[in-house]
């Protein structure tokens, strides 16, 4: 549930990138043909793994050590209602897009950058459930196939181009309103997690001037009335079907706005949905939020 810092990581690289490339870029050093740009990107990506691990560190660890042990959390049965498994999905597949598109920015080929972005998202999602084993939380297999679900299938939509017509992506809202720092395990029913389908492009040629490309539909779990780590029974799962945004329509050949682009586009931004919630009727929100 790591999500936030990457972005604001992000934003700031961006900024800094973009001052950086109003003049050409230079080899920094001829015996290894390393350019500016893939210094940076090297240094942005190392810098959000180390972040993040910090950050897990005093957000979960600090003080909480005890000897290594496992845990069985279940899937969708257990206190979230399957939303941290979900989350622990959404992250790698998160983690390895975001990598990989600042490798990309950072001038690396392909390969590398494919390569470079799997095995730093395999290590953070191992190194999470380590220190997890070496705190009260415990080592989950469920949250580590988790994550390994979700970066195996970033991996394949670099592979299959159909699967680029589906994508994942997450909002939250907490009802309570937006804190700092964050902590999205105190506010489960603020999360939703979406598969989203790019209409536009499964429609048959014909009839794709019928359907805006920008408009995708997606379909998001969630889970409304939950209690911090406690099994609720008035915790329910939550389905929307709603509209969603395609940012990659808008074309753009200034590669800081691309990246920008395609991290937001890893958000499910506001837009007309359908909620369904067990036992209560259907809502019909213009702008989904939770």
């Amino acid at each position: 549930m790591r999500k936030v810092l990457p972005l604001l990581l992000l934003l700031a690289f961006v900024r800094a990138a973009a001052q950086d490339t109003l003049t050409p870029a230079q080899p920094v050093s001829l015996q290894t043909g390393a350019t500016h740009r893939k210094v940076i990107a090297t240094g942005v990506a190392g810098t959000i793994l180390a972040a993040s691990l910090v950050s897990s560190y005093f957000d979960w660890w600090k003080k909480n050590s005890r000897p290594f042990w496992f845990v069985h959390e279940g899937w969708f049965y257990d206190y979230s209602l399957g939303i941290d498994k979900v989350g622990h999905l959404f992250t790698s597949y998160f983690y390895f897009n975001l990598c990989r598109n600042i490798l990309l920015w950072g001038d690396f080929d392909e390969y590398t950058a494919f390569w470079l972005a799997a095995g730093e998202t395999a290590f953070f999602a191992l190194s999470i459930e380590i220190g997890d084993g070496l705190s009260r939380y415990g080592f989950s297999y469920e949250d580590l196939a988790s994550n390994m679900i979700g970066l195996g299938y970033a991996i394949l939509r670099t592979q299959i181009p159909f699967l680029r017509n589906f994508q994942l992506k997450w909002s939250y809202v907490p009802p309570d309103g937006y804190r700092w720092p964050p902590r999205f395990t105190d506010h489960y029913d603020g999360h939703t997690y979406w598969l989203t389908a790019d209409v536009h492009h499964l429609l048959p040629s014909s009839l794709q001037e019928y359907w805006p490309a920008f408009v995708n539909v997606g379909v998001g779990y969630g889970v409304s009335g939950y209690v911090h780590e406690a099994p609720n029974p008035q915790t329910k799962r939550k389905a929307v079907i709603g509209l969603d945004l395609n940012l990659g329509v808008f074309e753009t050949d200034n590669k800081e706005v691309q990246l920008l682009q395609k991290t937001i586009d890893m958000l499910h931004l506001p837009a007309p949905g359908i909620k369904f919630v067990p036992q209560k009727k259907p809502t019909y929100p213009l702008l989904y939020l939770y």
